[in-house]
């Protein structure tokens, strides 16, 4: 049996990592889920492909910005949903685009990963973690919905397997009917 204090320790190790990864930068007890409501902070990366996407040059779309690495069993869950979404050809025309930002790795991580599953969705690589940061990501994968007006419409922590994504679709067909 697990003691408290074993508990209270493992809770602490697990904040310091958090800390470390970079998950937590925004001021101490902000997350992602308080953005809601609020615009979208703005963000310039650079893709795995060497593209430069800056999500303010977006507005006009409705952004999923989903946080995600390789060695995240969760992450790896979704991303079949995420590849789904940035597929929809309808959703692209209408004005749906797909932001996979990648927590802290690097080219040599993320192609292989990409090729091995077929994934084609952009992927902005967020090298310091500093785009985590300004969303308040304390542990992923977090999606964010952004309305064609740049504010946040919805956050997604975690991944659900008995829902597979619809509450992401949902909020992400909602924001697509507002014109």
């Amino acid at each position: 049996m697990i003691g408290s204090s074993s508990l209270g320790r493992a809770a602490r190790v697990v904040a310091a990592f958090a800390l470390v990864a970079g998950f937590g930068i925004r001021a101490a007890g902000a997350d992602t889920k308080e953005l809601k409501g609020k615009p979208a902070p703005d963000f310039t990366l650079k893709t795995a492909n060497d593209k430069v996407v800056t999500l303010s040059k977006l507005t006009g779309n409705v952004v999923v910005v989903d946080f995600w690495a390789t060695w995240c069993p969760p992450c790896r869950a979704s991303l079949p949903h995420l590849q789904a979404l940035s597929a929809d050809k309808e959703k692209y025309d209408n004005g749906l685009r797909v932001l996979a930002v990648n927590a802290r790795e690097g080219k040599d991580k993320i192609e292989p990963f990409m090729l091995k599953n077929k994934y084609t969705f952009a992927v902005p690589m967020d090298a310091d973690g500093k785009a985590m940061g300004e969303y308040g990501v304390k542990g992923i994968p977090t999606t964010v919905v952004i309305g064609r007006d740049g504010v946040v419409r919805a956050v997604f922590i975690g991944f659900n397997p008995q829902d597979a994504g619809k509450a992401v679709e949902n909020a992400v067909d909602a924001a697509l009917r507002e014109k």
